[in-house]
């Protein structure tokens, strides 16, 4: 058996990953590889139960925006489920346990358990942190299920944050939170993650001040993972914002995830997720910067013209919500007008591509259509010069009807641009202008 073959194959995998990501600077590794996990983090939404698919399927629901507002506000009753979970309770005060509904019931005394941890929290406060960390250990997974387990791995998680084992200390907050959903401690839990999630996107930031980067042999003593230390940060931002969706921290993390992906020319995600801050953060210091990064990530995503425009409308939106929203800041309002600009000019584009379509093809009439439009509604725009020089020159150019398709002239057919005969043409102005109906 040869050497290599001994090896497990995930360490395998893993030391060949840490070999690419390093040899290519991490950035055209760590990208994907970062939404990668945190489209397969299970930790961040439960997967959809058979009663909520049903439902789905029942209400015709199950298409990408209902799936994708379950992703993003998990919490939300529209988008969340009918399935009751572990620490629920209903109307009549019962908690769905292990073994079904039952009655809330105080925690007995255990004398035992109590000595345990406050024998390893004494460890704990001497500062013998090694000796504590193994004792809040062994204390979580012997009590699980009871609140001498529920301290034990608090104190576990905060235990190993302060001895700078911040991958132990995350995972371990996530087992708290995933065991004990109704703790008192998530606000701890979230503030910890959050800063855990700082230490972790820090290593890839250009900005960030030399005291804040870690040593490059931390990828081996458990400060930042083996690989992907910003995928691992955006990780720990999403439990931010999905464990306290109505916390002080939430907003940021959303924030700094959009931000993330609209520096990483990912416009489409960030506006997603500016998108979210605008709709569940109404009250955040953030909004403004969200409403003004929105468009900006909208307009920067647009393709050009031979693609969707769906965009600018959402972008042309935006520009006016944000105008309403904030009329008391008056420094912003001179770049909105300019992105309306931007817009009308994209849109100008558009319709002059289509002009010229229908010209190229002999559909004269189609192309006065819309290059007749642009002067009226963008009067301004370098095109309407253009729309209007073709114009002039469609001006010179023969038209005659065009007959219409067999399909459309069925009896009982509908179609808005036939002709029927002199009288048809008469009734539409003699020789119309209607898009389809002369050539």
């Amino acid at each position: 058996m040869s050497r290599s073959s001994r090896w497990p194959l995930a360490a395998r995998v893993a030391s060949v990953a840490l070999i690419v990501g390093s040899a290519a600077g991490c950035q055209s590794f760590s990208v994907p590889f970062a939404q990668w996990r945190a489209t397969y983090d299970s930790g961040l939404a439960k997967p959809i139960g058979e009663a909520e698919l049903a439902r789905a399927k029942t209400e015709k629901l199950a298409d990408s925006d209902t799936l994708l507002k379950r992703w993003l506000s998990p919490r939300d009753p529209e988008a969340g489920s009918d399935e009751k979970t572990v620490g629920d309770r209903d109307s009549s005060g019962k908690v769905l346990g292990s073994n079904g509904w039952s009655p809330f019931a105080k925690p007995k005394i255990d004398p035992d358990a109590q000595k345990e941890l406050d024998d390893a929290f004494a460890r704990y406060e001497a500062g013998d942190l090694a000796a504590a960390e193994a004792a809040f250990a062994k204390i979580a997974k012997a009590r699980k299920e009871s609140p001498w387990g529920e301290k034990a791995q608090f104190y576990l998680a905060e235990t190993q944050f302060k001895r700078k084992k911040y991958v132990a200390a995350h995972e371990s907050f996530e087992r708290l939170a995933s065991d004990y959903p109704g703790t008192q401690r998530m606000d701890d839990l979230v503030s910890r993650e959050y800063e855990i999630a700082q230490i972790w996107m820090a290593q890839s930031d250009p900005k960030a001040k030399a005291e804040q980067k870690l040593p490059w042999y931390s990828h081996f003593n458990g400060q930042q993972p083996l690989i992907d230390t910003r995928g691992m940060g955006l990780k720990a931002l999403e439990h931010v914002r999905h464990h306290a969706p109505d916390g002080p921290l939430a907003d940021d993390a959303v924030m700094q995830i959009a931000g993330y992906h609209m520096t990483n020319a990912d416009y489409e995600s960030a506006a997603i997720y500016y998108d979210e801050m605008i709709t569940t953060h109404p009250k955040s210091p953030f909004l403004h910067e969200a409403h003004m990064a929105a468009i900006d990530a909208r307009v920067k995503g647009y393709l050009g013209p031979d693609y969707d425009g769906e965009g600018l409308e959402q972008a042309r939106d935006l520009v006016r919500k944000t105008m309403q929203t904030f009329p008391d800041k008056p420094e912003g309002q001179e770049g909105l007008y300019h992105t309306l600009d931007l817009i009308n000019d994209q849109e100008a584009e558009r319709t002059y591509n289509v002009g010229a379509y229908y010209k190229k093809i002999g559909k004269v009439a189609s192309a006065e259509y819309y290059f007749g439009k642009i002067p009226q509604r963008w009067p301004e725009s370098p095109w309407a010069v253009k729309a209007k020089s073709d114009l002039a020159s469609l001006a010179k150019q023969p038209r005659k009807s065009s007959l219409p398709s067999k399909m459309m002239a069925q009896p009982g057919a509908n179609d808005p641009y036939y002709s029927a005969g002199a009288g048809g043409m008469n009734a539409m102005g003699g020789m119309g202008m209607s898009p389809g109906g002369m050539m």
